[in-house]
């Protein structure tokens, strides 16, 4: 096997995990969770010359929804505002 296969191949195992595997579920309950990330925006220099990262803090959305065996999925802003209470929705696991 050439060394190309063999990282095309090991490149295809890493994504294993975030394929998706569609399910439809029944909507039990709907939340969002807000949190605070740090977004890398480069290097520069101070006044005294030193190297120093800039950064930002941004606040970041996240959508979920609730099946009725409890578990939570979460999902695109698009899928979780057409999501209603009792109706079927399609989601990734």
């Amino acid at each position: 096997m050439t060394l190309a296969a063999l990282v095309a191949l090991a490149a295809l195992a890493g994504c294993a995990g975030v394929i998706c595997r569609p399910a439809t579920i029944v909507v039990a309950a709907k939340d969002t969770h807000v949190r605070l990330e740090s977004e890398f925006l480069g290097v520069t220099t101070d006044h005294a010359g030193r190297v120093v990262e800039r950064r930002r803090d941004v606040i970041v959305l996240e959508y979920w929804v609730r099946d009725q065996e409890g578990h939570w999925h979460r999902v695109a802003e698009a899928a979780w505002r057409r999501a209603a209470v009792g109706e079927p929705l399609e989601v990734c696991r």
